[in-house]
């Protein structure tokens, strides 16, 4: 093979390279920007690249040396306008993440850093006083339902607490995976009970929200022992987990039935405030209307049985619904999701507030321009740190 010839095919190859990868880009891009598609593998790469825009930066950079390279060689200027077009493309999209989730935070009145937007950070403070794991709050068909205690030493008695629910789609995830929150509510004060809840067999929605209430009660009656105050606890759930905080904040159990929670009650546990991050307030709407069908829709029917066909199985979808709760009694609530979310539309963070006010009560609703789902799993995002301040400044208004 002549010399000429094998510089011939090392051209065609770099041209297909080029626009597989510009392909590769403007895909990236639609995903990012649609916020659509969290089912597929682009969706989810675009997903991680919103979360952690730093490896925008990374990718960007990177374009950018082999753009230098393609110039020193003396390139064909297609190739140089491809990876020109990628490296404006990923360098863009990282400033343009920070700029507008910065411009947000500023008009919300939070103190964020914009460098700090710019890391792979998966935890914040390792502050907290002791850690006790697994202590059983419940058992139900020869299994053990387990919370973690993180205790705090800030103050010695009357102490408030917050009760933090996972997440996972209902179907996964585990109590240790909130442990940078858990550590975080530990430094401000606050006894933190990581729980966990049935993710398996029959009637799951009737065993989750029935574990919930069920891991409230046992706090209440082990209030002494953990030095609690009893009229300070507070709800914190992520996705699946904000979706059962609310409801478990909203509604007590009465024979097994889900009622709405009442002013003047004796049978039920206080809720001072409910933090939802990101979870879905209704159902069968979220069932037919979210972003990423494929990945939300066997979810939901794994953890309600069915698809919501008949008029019984959208009743269950009704029932298991925070939305259908929200009365005069309900607790002050506050809510943060992204508007690239890909799982969880802002609709349902939208009509959970209006519901809210319908009925007067103190609601607070955060919506993050340039982040996805989970966004928070980057602890020092812009979002993330807004969010913060946010949880702060409401906790110490109703603790």
């Amino acid at each position: 093979m002549t010399f000429t010839k094998s510089k011939s095919i090392s051209n065609k190859i770099g041209i297909i390279a080029s626009l597989l990868v510009l392909t590769g880009t403007f895909i990236l891009l639609w995903r990012s920007f649609s916020a659509s598609g969290y089912g597929t593998y682009s969706g989810q790469i675009a997903f991680y690249l919103l979360t952690f825009p730093l490896a925008l930066l990374i990718l960007g950079v990177a374009a950018f040396i082999i753009l230098l390279f393609l110039i020193w060689k003396k390139s064909a200027l297609f190739l140089k306008i491809v990876w020109a077009v990628v490296c404006i493309s990923f360098l863009g999209l990282a400033l343009l993440s920070g700029i507008q989730n910065k411009h947000y935070a500023d008009r919300i009145g939070t103190e964020t850093a914009l460098m700090d937007n710019y890391t792979f950070s998966f935890s914040g403070t390792d502050t907290y006083s002791d850690l006790e794991e697994d202590v059983v709050y419940k058992t139900a068909e020869d299994e053990d339902l387990l919370l973690d205690v993180w205790d705090t030493k800030v103050n010695d008695e009357n102490r408030p607490v917050i009760v933090n629910i996972h997440g996972g789609g209902w179907s996964s995830g585990d109590k240790s995976e909130v442990s940078s929150w858990s550590k975080w509510f530990n430094s401000k004060g606050y006894v933190v009970f990581n729980v966990e809840y049935s993710q398996n067999g029959p009637d799951m929605w009737q065993k989750q929200i029935s574990d919930t209430h069920a891991a409230l009660n046992w706090i209440v009656e082990h209030a002494d022992e953990y030095h609690l105050d009893i009229n300070r606890i507070n709800l914190i759930g992520a996705s699946a987990g904000g979706h059962l905080a609310l409801l478990t904040g909203y509604t007590e159990l009465k024979e097994n039935s889900l009622v709405p929670k009442e002013t003047d009650s004796d049978s039920t546990v206080k809720i001072n405030s409910i933090i939802n991050l990101y979870g879905p307030s209704d159902l069968l709407q979220l069932y037919g209307k979210n972003n990423s069908k494929e990945f939300v829709q066997p979810l939901l029917e794994q953890l309600m049985d069915d698809q919501p066909k008949t008029e019984e199985i959208k009743l269950s979808y009704q029932q298991m619904s925070p939305i259908q709760y929200v009365n005069e009694s309900s607790a002050p609530t506050v809510s943060f999701v992204g508007l690239k979310d890909k799982v969880v539309p802002e609709e349902q963070i939208e009509i959970l507030h209006e519901k809210l006010d319908e009925n007067n009560i103190d609601n607070r609703a955060y919506y993050f321009p340039f982040s996805d789902h989970s966004y928070d799993t980057n602890w020092d995002s812009i979002a993330n740190q807004a969010t913060r301040q946010k949880i702060e400044e409401f906790l110490n208004e109703y603790n």
